[in-house]
C-alpha cells in the first residue's frame, strides 16, 4: 500500500531535489507532468516557449512549475537577493540540461559545478576586467577604421548595406584579435563572411533540440561531414569553425615565445600561463572556451549595435538629441572612459540593451546546499536543494509595469531620477555567472556608436548621412527565442544607405 501511495504522489528525483508533481507549485498540470509541452513550443513552434511563460505567469502568479524538473520565478527583486546572488559564500550551479545548447560541455559557461566554474572563470576573468579592456582600446579603434573603409565602399556605390552584418564582422574581428592576437578579418571579406552568421541560425536551431536530446551534439560530431551538410548546412560550417578554434589553441600553445612578445597578451595565453591544473590547459578543453568566447563576443554585441542603429534612424528626435551631445566633444576619437560620462549616449545604450535582450533563453541556477524559500501573497513555497530555478530576461525587459510603453525606444526613461532600472536589465545575466565579456561589450558599444553617429548621424539639425532602406520595426522585433533573439524569419537584416556630404 505504501508503494502505491508513493507512486500516486508522483515524486521525481532531480539531482538532490525531490519535487512533488502538480501539488506544491502553481502552473499548468501538463507542463509539470512532461517535457513535451516545453519541447512543442521551443522546437515544433520554433522558440515560442518564452511567450508561453509570460502567459502562464499572468495567469498563475510569480512562481510556476514549467516542466517536471524546473521552477520558474518572475520576481527580479527576490532573485537578485537569493538565487542569482553574486556572493562568493553561496554555491550556485547550472542545470546540466540547460548547458547542452552550447555543445561545449567543458567551456566555462557550460560548467555545472560551482568550484570548477570559479576556477575556469578565474583563469580568464582578469583579462576581461575593465582595466584590461581599457588597455586594448586601440584594437577596437583599429577595427572601427577598417569598418569605416567598408562603409565608404557602400557610400560611393550607393548600394544598400546590411549594417547588422557589418557590425557582426566588426565584433568578430575585435574578439578574435583580442583573444588570439589574430583577427578573423571578416571586415576584409567581400560578403563580410555572411556564411558565418547564416551558420549561427542553424546552430541555434539544433541547440534548441540538443536541450532535449543529450546525444544529439555528440552524434552530429561523429557523422561524416557530407551527411551533416545534408541534415543542416549550418552545422557543417559550425564543425569547420570548431576545427579552426582547435587550430588556434594549438598555435597559441606551440608559439609561446611569439605570444610572450606581444604588446597585449591574449585570453588563451593568459590561461596557459595561469596556475590552473594541467588538464585544464589541453587543446581538447580550451577550444571549447575559444568557441564560446568567439561566438558570444560577436553575436549579442553586434545585434545591440544594429537594434540601436535602427531605432536612432527611425526616430529623428532621439537621433537629434544624441547628435547634439556627441558634438559637445571636439575630438573624433576619445577613450571609452570619457564616453561613459555622456548621459544620453549611456541612456541610448541601456535602452538598446533592453530591446536587443542579449540572451533570451531561460537563465537557470541550482542552489545545491540550501532550501530556497519564496513567499508571495502570504503563501510560502519551499524549493528543495538542487532544484533548477529559472527566470527569463525578456519578461522583465517588456514588462509595462517596469518599462511603460515597453516596445518604444525611449532612452529618457534611464535618465529619470529615483528609478533603479539597471536591476531589471538582464542582458548580461546576473550574479556569479554574469557574462564574462560585459566590459568588452560596453567598450565596443560606446566607441562604435560614438564613431558611427559622429560620422553619419549629423550634428544638431543637420540631416543624417545614413538612412534606413526597406527596413521596418519587424526586422528588429523579438519573434523567436533561439537562445538569442531573432526577428521575423523572412527578414533580410537591418539595411541602410549611406550618403555623401
Amino acid at each position: 500500500m505504501n508503494n502505491i501511495k508513493n507512486v500516486l504522489a508522483g515524486h521525481l528525483v532531480v539531482g538532490q531535489a525531490i519535487l512533488t508533481i502538480g501539488v506544491s507549485f502553481p502552473g499548468p498540470k501538463i507542463a509539470a507532468a512532461t517535457h513535451l509541452c516545453e519541447f512543442y513550443y521551443d522546437v515544433i513552434q520554433r522558440g515560442q516557449f518564452v511567450f508561453k511563460l509570460q502567459e502562464w505567469h499572468a495567469k498563475h502568479g510569480p512562481i510556476i512549475r514549467i516542466n517536471p524538473d524546473e521552477i520558474h520565478i518572475y520576481d527580479a527583486d527576490y532573485l537578485l537577493s537569493s538565487v542569482f546572488t553574486a556572493s562568493s559564500g553561496k554555491r550556485r550551479e547550472k542545470y546540466e540540461v540547460a548547458t547542452r545548447v552550447f555543445g561545449a560541455p567543458q567551456a566555462a559557461i557550460a560548467t555545472v559545478d560551482h568550484n570548477v566554474h570559479r576556477m575556469r572563470r578565474g583563469a580568464m576573468g582578469r583579462f576581461f576586467s575593465k582595466e584590461n579592456v581599457r588597455r586594448v582600446e586601440p584594437i577596437i579603434q583599429t577595427m572601427l577604421q577598417r569598418m569605416f573603409a567598408r562603409m565608404q565602399d557602400y557610400q560611393e556605390t550607393g548600394r544598400p548595406l546590411i549594417i547588422s552584418l557589418l557590425y557582426s564582422a566588426f565584433t568578430a574581428d575585435v574578439i578574435t584579435e583580442y583573444a588570439f592576437a589574430k583577427s578573423s578579418n571578416y571586415l576584409d571579406m567581400p560578403d563580410l563572411n555572411k556564411k558565418f552568421f547564416d551558420m549561427m541560425v542553424g546552430v541555434h536551431e539544433m541547440g534548441a533540440m540538443a536541450r532535449y536530446f543529450k546525444w544529439m551534439m555528440p552524434v552530429l560530431n561523429s557523422l561524416p561531414p557530407w551527411l551533416v551538410t545534408n541534415l543542416n548546412p549550418g552545422m557543417h560550417e559550425f564543425f569547420v569553425f570548431q576545427e579552426d578554434m582547435k587550430g588556434r589553441i594549438q598555435e597559441v600553445k606551440e608559439k609561446s615565445e611569439y605570444y610572450e612578445a606581444l604588446a597585449h597578451k591574449t585570453v588563451f595565453h593568459e590561461i596557459l600561463n595561469s596556475d590552473i591544473p594541467a588538464p585544464e590547459k589541453t587543446v581538447d578543453r580550451l577550444w571549447q572556451d575559444a568557441e564560446i568566447v568567439s561566438v558570444a563576443g560577436t553575436e549579442t554585441t553586434a545585434w545591440t549595435l544594429a537594434v540601436i542603429t535602427f531605432y536612432l534612424l527611425a526616430d529623428p528626435e532621439v537621433l537629434r538629441r544624441l547628435g547634439a551631445e556627441l558634438f559637445t566633444i571636439a575630438e573624433e576619437s576619445v577613450p571609452w572612459k570619457r564616453l561613459e560620462k555622456l548621459p544620453y549616449l549611456t541612456a541610448v545604450i541601456q535602452e538598446g540593451l533592453r530591446l536587443s535582450f542579449g540572451v533570451t533563453s531561460r537563465l537557470v541556477r541550482t542552489c545545491p546546499e540550501e532550501t530556497v524559500r519564496y513567499e508571495s501573497k502570504g503563501k510560502l513555497w519551499e524549493i528543495p536543494p538542487g532544484t533548477p530555478i529559472s527566470t527569463t530576461g525578456p519578461l522583465y525587459h517588456l514588462d509595462p509595469s517596469i518599462f511603460p510603453d515597453p516596445l518604444r525606444f525611449r532612452p529618457e526613461r534611464w535618465l529619470q531620477a529615483g528609478h533603479d532600472l539597471d536591476r531589471y536589465l538582464w542582458s548580461f545575466s546576473k550574479g556569479s555567472r554574469q557574462c564574462l565579456g560585459m566590459n568588452l561589450a560596453y567598450a565596443e558599444l560606446y566607441l562604435c556608436l560614438f564613431a558611427v553617429f559622429r560620422k553619419y548621424g549629423g550634428p544638431g539639425d543637420h540631416d543624417p548621412r545614413m538612412e534606413l532602406f526597406d527596413t521596418s520595426v519587424e526586422d528588429v522585433e523579438f519573434k523567436y527565442d533561439l537562445f538569442v533573439p531573432y526577428p521575423k524569419m523572412e527578414s533580410e537584416g537591418i539595411r541602410v544607405v549611406l550618403k555623401d556630404d
